[in-house]
């Protein structure tokens, strides 16, 4: 008897040798922002990442700034409505500085984090910075539980002026908006290329 069932799963994997991968399905990359992440785990029933406290970033956005660094590249909403542009900038700030040392060359991956969180973090240092979290998320239907594949982090003066005072828009309405983008926790914080296909 247990001859026979030794063969028959011997069978089972000549003829199939990846049954789980065949049932469930490729596994498809997204961006989304941490508390899109939370929702999807809590609809399936599984428990919610422990939320952390942000560090503090208390690293100035730079020298002065050339001529058309504040030209709006792409402008971001939130869940709350709050308008967040991303400007062309320079190598310290904006665009220019996170697409190519930090390499998030898809406008869609910021796009896709503040449009998916209503609450970014703060501190009360410098209450006009903040940070949006999200991630490169891989699922692949019911045997593979979604995961993150990289941290994504987002921080935006919401001012009119860096917290430096060494930017600075004539309009005092208008936002600075955008300053990094960055995966964190690897080498130099850049993103893996599979951020900007997902």
């Amino acid at each position: 008897m247990l001859r026979l069932s030794a063969l028959a799963v011997a069978a089972a994997l000549f003829l199939d040798p990846t049954p789980a991968q065949a049932m469930d399905g490729p596994e498809e990359l997204t961006v989304m922002s941490n508390e899109q992440y939370e929702e999807m785990l809590s609809s399936q029933g599984r428990p919610t990442a422990p939320r952390v406290a942000a560090p503090r970033t208390d690293r100035a956005e730079g020298a002065l700034a050339a001529p058309g660094w504040a030209a709006v590249k792409f402008n971001s909403k939130d869940r709350r409505g709050r308008a967040v542009p991303t400007r062309v900038g320079n190598s310290e700030l904006g665009w220019k500085h996170f697409s190519g040392p930090h390499n998030i060359t898809n406008p869609d991956v910021a796009k896709k984090i503040i449009g998916g969180t209503s609450n970014p973090t703060t501190s009360r240092d410098q209450p006009h910075r903040l940070i949006y979290d999200g991630a490169l998320v891989a699922t692949g239907g019911l045997l593979n539980p979604p995961r993150k594949i990289a941290n994504i982090r987002i921080i935006v003066q919401d001012h009119w002026q860096t917290a430096d005072r060494r930017y600075s828009l004539s309009d005092r309405n208008a936002k600075i908006g955008v300053i990094t983008a960055y995966c964190r926790n690897v080498p130099r914080n850049r993103c893996p290329d599979k951020v900007n296909q997902a």
